[in-house]
């Protein structure tokens, strides 16, 4: 068999390097010396687990308001929430990257959502005074929505719980057909981010908040305080409302 060489011969001369001259001599090399295998120490063993990321604690619901009111001056000046500037909130918010696990995108498009709620909240009223009705604010609801990232990621916790938010335009609609009054107690069994709620809020409707997702019902807390939400299956809600609320 003809030798097979690691470098040129050159740098044998030169380094002191030798050629593998063929697979039988190659089996002829002494083996590496155990001697000279270092001992494995304290340290070693745990330098890899001392570079493994530190995700910090965090209160998930208050992290994604936060977020939400960073992102409220942004739709404040009509200006598009593009994802470097979604990732920055974020991180700002949540004080780590998603590389740590401490969020992922699916949350990002929660804070979104969030800061819509915040902005309603604020401007939603004098927005349909000024429009004439709650219909002919569709437009600017709609330019609104699209100012943020769409929804391209989803989580195992959203396919899970089924967490797929009703988008604003869609909930106006919803809000209009139901025609809520001040007089009128709105049950939202699966609440979400409180896209809904907060168009039945805008309009007098007295809220009954439920939200089974344990972040989201924390997020909840933050953007209705007054209105807390109750954690259980949207499916049996019947069975868990307080007698003395009957929604209208």
């Amino acid at each position: 068999m003809p030798a097979t060489l690691a470098f040129s011969e050159e740098e044998e001369g030169r380094d002191g390097f030798e050629p593998v001259r063929s697979r039988e001599s190659a089996a002829r090399l002494d083996p590496f010396p155990l001697s000279e295998v270092p001992p494995m120490t304290h340290a070693s063993v745990a330098a890899p687990l001392l570079a493994a990321p530190i995700i910090p604690a965090v209160d998930t619901g208050s992290a994604i308001h936060q977020a939400g009111l960073l992102l409220l001056p942004y739709l404040e000046r009509g200006q598009r929430v593009d994802a470097a500037t979604l990732r920055g909130a974020m991180e700002t918010a949540f004080g780590a990257s998603d590389a740590t696990g401490a969020w992922n995108w699916k949350t990002a498009y929660e804070a979104c959502e969030a800061a819509i709620v915040l902005f309603l909240r604020k401007y939603g009223k004098a927005l349909f005074r000024k429009a004439g009705s709650q219909a002919a604010s569709l437009p600017l609801l709609t330019k609104i929505a699209g100012l943020l990232p769409t929804h391209t990621r989803r989580s195992e916790e959203s396919q899970t719980f089924q967490q797929f938010s009703t988008p604003i335009p869609l909930g106006l609609i919803a809000a209009t057909a139901a025609a809520i009054t001040p007089a009128d107690r709105v049950l939202e069994p699966s609440s979400g981010t409180g896209l809904l709620a907060i168009l039945a809020e805008i309009v007098g409707g007295s809220l009954v908040l439920n939200e089974l997702a344990e972040p989201r019902a924390d997020l909840l807390a933050h953007l209705f305080p007054a209105n807390p939400a109750t954690r259980f299956d949207a499916a049996q809600i019947h069975d868990h409302l307080d007698p003395g609320i009957v929604p209208s």
